[in-house]
């Protein structure tokens, strides 16, 4: 499920291969505000999970997210990703 995870945010972010990893904190993939609620959206609906405001506020890091998506998680979507523009 990690490496499934970490290429959902890459593609969802544009980020290459081996940029970021499990440890890699939030503030060095995300821009700004409109790129994280991207990010949310396209993890909700690839994991069918409801992403509560509170606890997106606590995640840190890339594994966090990982954690969170785990504990969460629905069966994964077969959807194309969303693309970014």
């Amino acid at each position: 499920m990690s490496d499934d995870l970490l290429e959902t945010i890459r593609e969802t972010l544009s980020i290459r291969e081996g940029e970021i990893s499990l440890r890699t904190p939030i503030t060095k993939i995300v821009r700004d505000s409109i790129d994280m609620v991207e990010l949310v959206a396209v993890l909700s609906d690839r994991y069918q999970i409801a992403i509560d405001p509170d606890e997106l506020r606590r995640i840190k890091t890339v594994g966090d997210i990982a954690r969170y998506v785990k504990a969460h998680r629905g069966e994964p979507s077969n959807k194309p990703r969303t693309p970014r523009f």
